[in-house]
């Protein structure tokens, strides 16, 4: 074989520069799924703790107005304008279940609740009141019963009482 046809192939010590660009953009790309899979853990476990603690808020309303609700019509503290009222958190001092929209985002603006509160954008704690960023109310509406009717003692036989209510939530936290 000619001379001037062979070539010489010998290994230089070191890497080219497309190794180590290959190698930085890999090592780029492996420390930035890391970090967003650690960051975004954080994120939806401040999510889940302020939808957990939503919820508690919810559980214990919920549970405040199965109090007010009573078999016992002649019990005062039941009766609807005899008792029954959600003193120091609907400010309206009307029957917990009387028909209407009830506020009580008094029940968000404590210590424990801050977390509900807090601005994440700003870091401001307002407090909640209807309307604003963050609130809690109800709304009540009367009703005819499904399962039976119930009688009003000065009316017509089988007449009606409106006597069942429909209860909805409404909430609303700092994101």
């Amino acid at each position: 074989m000619p001379e001037f046809l062979t070539l010489k192939i010998h290994k230089r010590p070191g890497q080219t520069l497309v190794e180590v660009t290959i190698a930085i953009l890999i090592a780029a790309t492996t420390t930035v799924a890391v970090f967003s899979v650690i960051l975004s853990s954080f994120v939806s476990e401040k999510k889940s703790d302020k939808k957990e603690l939503s919820a508690m808020v919810l559980k214990k309303a919920r549970q405040t107005l199965q109090a007010f609700v009573s078999v016992d019509p002649s019990d005062p503290d039941y009766s609807p304008n005899a008792g029954g009222i959600w003193t120091g958190v609907d400010a309206s001092g009307q029957w917990a279940l009387a028909a209407g929209t009830h506020d009580i985002s008094s029940l968000m603006n404590t210590a424990e609740n801050a977390v509900l509160r807090r601005d994440t954008s700003s870091g401001a704690v307002p407090n909640c009141v209807m309307g604003g960023s963050c609130y809690l109310y109800y709304t009540v509406e009367d009703s005819d019963c499904i399962n039976g009717r119930f009688l009003i003692p000065s009316q017509p036989t089988n007449t009606p009482s409106k006597s069942c209510k429909t209860v909805k939530f409404y909430m609303r936290y700092a994101d």
